[in-house]
């Protein structure tokens, strides 16, 4: 199994209030879509309880290293990051193969 997290910044005019709590909406109901992809086992995104420089936390799971490698360019995907692109600025990434430990 492959654990796959990014961090996210939103945008400035996503960072409080009524706005932020749209954004979250927005982009959770764009992680949603995902579901149907091959290989995907799970995936959400919330807010990033610890703080600091990154607003929001994504995590998924995929079956393998291949699995999250054809994510990444899946058409649900590429909508997927379309959609996101308006709410957020700077991203972290980290991707942990379980099955190599």
């Amino acid at each position: 199994m492959v654990r796959h997290i990014l961090f996210w910044q939103l945008k400035e005019k996503f960072r409080t209030g009524d706005a932020q709590a749209q954004a979250l909406q927005a982009l959770r109901a764009s992680v949603r879509t995902l579901e149907a992809i091959d290989g995907l086992r799970c995936a959400e995104i919330g807010p990033n309880l610890a703080g600091g420089d990154y607003d929001l936390v994504f995590y998924a799971e995929f079956d393998s290293v291949a699995a999250l490698e054809a994510f990444r360019e899946h058409p649900l995907h590429v909508a997927h990051r379309t959609r996101c692109a308006p709410y957020v600025t700077g991203r972290l990434a980290g991707d942990l193969d379980t099955a190599a430990q």
